[in-house]
């Protein structure tokens, strides 16, 4: 009986054991698995950080293109719309000469008409 009782107990003290042991190990798994999810956690924010940064470069050097095609831009507009003005103002002037010259050819005609109507009263 006494082996019996002693069997008993060794075999409670193992099962005892054994589950004081699977319990540690369970914890410690935890423990791990938690420090791997933060590893993993830890990278992953730093990728992001990372990527975060280079979209912001890029959306940086985009919109300093944009802001130099758009100065390009306005400036040929300005220069284009300066070369048509002053091609609208020389034909301007031309007619205004042109209109000019015709008045004095026209004058120039009446005068001669004025002359010509006086000599055939004369006669």
């Amino acid at each position: 009986m006494k082996k019996l009782v002693l069997l008993v107990i060794s075999v409670a003290g193992a099962f005892v054991a054994y589950e004081a042991t699977k319990k540690f190990l369970e914890d410690e798994k935890k423990e791990e698995l938690k420090e791997k999810f933060k590893t993993i956690t830890d990278e992953k924010k730093e990728a992001l950080m990372r990527q975060k940064d280079n979209i912001e470069e890029k959306i940086t050097q985009l919109a300093t293109r944009i802001a130099d095609s758009s100065k390009e831009l306005v400036d040929k507009g300005k220069e284009y719309a300066q070369e048509k003005k002053e091609a609208i103002v020389d034909t301007i002037e031309e007619a205004k000469k042109a209109i000019q010259e015709e008045k004095e050819r026209l004058k120039e005609i009446r005068a001669r008409l004025k002359e010509d109507s006086t000599d055939e009263e004369v006669i």
